[in-house]
């Protein structure tokens, strides 16, 4: 999208999630750093929206500073896509070598620049060699998200100044939730059998709210409700001891969290036993209750055997009304006696301001 103060391309994340204020009747065409800088240049103690006389409350304005400050597109690429390589003595760009593509689980897979010289033959290649749909590919480069086309022809690599030794982030987007069909109450299922060795064992699913790079609440079988927040809960453990297996619920009405929440992430772990492997047939699911078919996120707990923990995938604001469920499938230490490891791994995840 292209922003109507600074005319860049910038990602959608980078435009407020929804109209201005109440009062507004349109979508705001500024960015949101354009946005702020607008308001502070207004002097007036009602200061109105840039692109209509809508006034704002000051409610409001804190709401957007906030969601400035807090931003989730802000994605910390910086350990990866401004990977650097060294340029050349003699001043001219190599065609031919390696780059790397580099995953949210951590996983790096090595590409040849002479096989992908344009954006297109590059999600070819991460088709072929990950079995990620291009369309759900979203790639990141230097803060800047790789588009098909550039000025009306074919995008190539060099037109982001992608050579040899470049680190390209790979976000996996498995569903768009639009404004149009804004789900009402996500639901993660969660059901597994207890260890082979019959004793009684939990396999908890956590989810791990954060606002920008700010960890901002947990549900899990021990922080069920808030009172002061009614939009999730989650069921504590349901044990069916006769038949040794148990099942944990999550609900959470995305269409009423508060602006300033920007990730849910949904995190796996184990109790007792020393790794996921040790539950028998675990599963879940994450759907919205009015498409109880409709399955959001498909990763395989299996994946997570040798592991204690897993970040299976994030719920993300994408702006302008939008979610993104984006899968991530990172392995880590910690369970929910201790989130310190798995919050650790959230942070090596760069989907946070």
């Amino acid at each position: 999208m292209k922003c109507g103060q600074c005319k860049l391309e910038k990602l959608s994340k980078e435009f407020p999630y929804t109209t201005v204020t109440e009062r507004c009747q349109h979508i705001s065409s500024l960015c949101l750093r354009c946005l702020i800088a607008k308001l502070d240049e207004q002097s007036t103690k009602q200061p109105k929206c840039p692109e209509c006389p809508a006034i704002l409350n000051s409610q409001e304005v804190k709401a957007l500073n906030l969601a400035w400050d807090k931003a989730p597109f802000k994605i910390d690429v910086e350990s990866i896509g401004r990977i650097q390589p060294m340029p050349p003595v003699d001043g001219n760009t190599p065609t031919q070598g390696e780059f790397y593509i580099v995953m949210l689980s951590g996983q790096k897979v090595t590409m040849l620049l002479q096989e992908n010289k344009t954006v297109i033959a590059l999600r070819a290649s991460i088709s072929k060699k990950l079995n990620v749909n291009p369309a759900k590919q979203k790639l990141i480069y230097n803060n800047v998200e790789l588009q098909d086309t550039y000025q009306e022809r074919g995008a190539t690599l060099a037109d982001y100044k992608i050579s040899v030794g470049s680190h390209i982030q790979l976000i996996v987007v498995l569903y768009n939730i639009t404004r149009a069909e804004s789900i009402k109450n996500l639901t993660f299922d969660l059901y597994w059998g207890y260890p082979a060795n019959g004793s009684q064992d939990y396999l908890d699913g956590s989810c791990l709210l954060y606002a920008g790079d700010t960890f901002w609440r947990k549900y899990d079988y021990a922080s069920v409700y808030y009172p002061s927040f009614p939009h999730m809960r989650h069921s504590g453990d349901d044990m069916d001891h006769a038949n040794k297996r148990g099942h944990q619920r999550i609900n959470a009405k995305l269409d009423q969290l508060p602006p300033e929440v920007t990730q849910l992430y949904f995190v796996l772990s184990s109790w007792k036993s020393p790794t996921i492997g040790h539950f028998r047939t675990p599963t879940f699911k994450l759907y919205d209750e009015t498409q109880p078919d409709k399955e959001l996120c498909t990763y395989t707990i299996q994946q997570a055997a040798n592991s204690q923990a897993v970040i299976m995938c994030c719920v993300t604001r994408a702006g302008q009304g939008m979610w993104q469920v984006i899968q991530i499938g990172r392995l880590s230490a910690g369970n929910a006696n201790d989130y310190d490891p798995i919050e650790i791994s959230i942070g090596e995840c760069a989907l946070h301001g």
